[in-house]
């Protein structure tokens, strides 16, 4: 059923993103949804989309990211940049998920990832001032927590997350990498849930960098959580051509983005801070909803309930 009111909080709240970005001088734009390229993170899947383009078929991508079309836009010279897209990630449903879900997305040419967090939550704050206007009160979107990855395991998990051994030991597992995210879910995130204030949590291990920079063994990155729920990622962006080719590497030759990399070969990409924020959790925890498919009008798993199970009638 479609819920009227987050409707019109969704209107308000999509007005006052354009808003918040025209005023410190962004600009929108659009890029490409249908991609030839793979996301290259191995956690990330695709919807692929085939098509015909002067009677030959291809098989493309349905983007889950608009990151490095924006980031080709910040390498021919734009300063600031937003969009706000539809975006596709295959298998991901559940309470938190939905195959096809609405992103705000980010890039500032000079920035880092200390900005992305300063520029989070105003944007976070706005959506407070438009809930509040509507007849929803979520005054715990006001104060802001920062922790680091290390702050945080070593007080919820008691371990310390740059110590690969120890992490392990703590866990069933017998890699790094799955005794992390166990730990990140089962113990850090389950304690992020019990503080009702967002929280920024901060410089990642660098086996867990994805596309950032990475300082000293820390990763210029950022996660924010509000209810134990990630709403956004951040970075200190890359901006070499080795890092990005072997980043694209790891999930074979579809991941790997030639435009891109065509063009950093010629030079760097300027440094940068780039943010995604999932706009359909943000609403959803502004109205403090336990579910996504609660403020979506029409989710995937009701459209493929009424393809598979509806009548015509």
């Amino acid at each position: 059923m479609v819920d009227i009111k987050i409707l019109r909080l969704r209107d308000g709240l999509l007005n006052t993103v354009r808003q918040t970005f025209k005023k410190s001088g962004f600009i929108e734009v659009e890029t490409p949804i249908l991609i030839p390229y793979e996301n290259p993170d191995d956690n990330v899947d695709n919807v692929e989309a085939c098509f015909k383009f002067f009677g030959k078929k291809h098989r493309f991508f349905l983007h889950t990211s608009p990151e490095f079309f924006m980031k080709r836009l910040v390498w021919y010279g734009v300063d600031k940049i937003f969009q706000i897209c539809k975006v596709f990630r295959d298998g991901e449903t559940g309470l938190l998920h939905n195959v096809e879900f609405t992103m705000v997305e980010w890039y500032r040419k000079g920035g880092n990832y200390y900005d992305g967090m300063r520029e989070t939550e105003e944007i976070v704050k706005e959506a407070h001032e438009n809930a509040k206007e509507l007849g929803f009160n979520p005054d715990f979107l006001l104060t802001f927590e920062r922790i680091t990855v290390e702050e945080a395991f070593k007080e919820f998990a008691d371990v310390d997350v740059f110590d690969e051994d120890e992490v392990i030991a703590e866990t069933k597992f017998d890699n790094y990498e799955d005794a992390f995210f166990y730990l990140l879910v089962d113990r850090v995130e389950k304690e992020l849930s019990r503080i009702n204030n967002p929280v920024f949590l901060y410089d990642y291990p660098k086996r867990f960098s994805a596309m950032a920079k990475v300082q000293n063994g820390k990763a210029e990155r950022f996660e924010l959580y509000i209810g134990g729920v990630e709403v956004a990622n951040g970075y200190s962006e890359l901006t070499d051509y080795k890092s990005y080719l072997e980043k694209f590497l790891k999930k074979g030759g579809r991941a790997v983005d030639r435009g891109f990399l065509k063009l950093l070969k010629e030079k760097p990409l300027p440094e940068c801070e780039g943010v995604a924020l999932g706009f359909d959790r943000l609403l959803m925890k502004v109205t403090r909803k336990k579910s996504i498919k609660e403020v979506i009008g029409f989710t995937v798993d009701e459209l493929v309930r009424e393809v598979s199970f509806g009548k015509a009638d």
